[in-house]
């Protein structure tokens, strides 16, 4: 099992794909929960609420969220400061998923913490890559650079093809982070 700095801070992928069974096993009823910045439309964290967790929120206006490996209310903010005023909720056609727009009263989103010790503003701060496959810096955010990566990713993938070398597996997937994320 990789430690917590490993798995929030490293640069390999380890992709919990028995979460669900986990949550499963938390012995609460909850629904995913997608928490989205109301003004810049980013997705900050995706979650799970819990009948009790839900009603909290609307109570108090805040991101009131289950926390399934814990298996009680989380209150985002509660601890660290970084509390998300809930501007609106959501819920899905088939009404088993949530959306929660909120407004961040400060900068921070994430529980982890960027290079100069605050909170990143969202939980989203490492893209996935292939391993060894250098991004150039600032690589996302500017439509010029987007163009860029994309036109240099489509002659690399079909070189590659031509070679006869694309194979896909998660042992060829890396992560880093992003250059517009704190």
């Amino acid at each position: 099992m990789a430690s917590h700095e490993e798995l929030e801070e490293g640069s390999k992928l380890q992709l919990d794909w028995e979460k669900l069974k986990k949550v499963a096993l938390c012995e609460s009823s909850v629904i995913p929960v997608a928490v989205q910045n109301v003004d810049s439309r980013e997705v900050l964290i995706v979650a799970f609420a819990n009948e009790k967790a839900f009603l909290e929120a609307l109570k108090r206006k805040v991101c009131v969220l289950w926390s399934t490996s814990r298996n009680k209310l989380w209150i985002k903010g509660d601890t660290s400061g970084d509390v998300l005023d809930l501007v609106e909720v959501r819920v899905n056609c088939e009404q088993n998923s949530l959306l929660y727009l909120v407004r961040p009263r400060r900068s921070g989103a994430c529980h982890t913490k960027g290079p100069d010790g605050s909170s990143r503003p969202s939980c989203y701060y490492r893209r996935i890559t292939h391993a060894g496959h250098e991004v150039e810096e600032g690589g996302v955010g500017s439509e010029e650079s987007g163009e860029k990566a994309k036109k240099e990713k489509d002659e690399a993938a079909e070189a590659a093809e031509a070679a006869g070398a694309m194979s896909m597996s998660l042992a060829s997937l890396a992560l880093e982070h992003c250059a517009d994320a704190r």
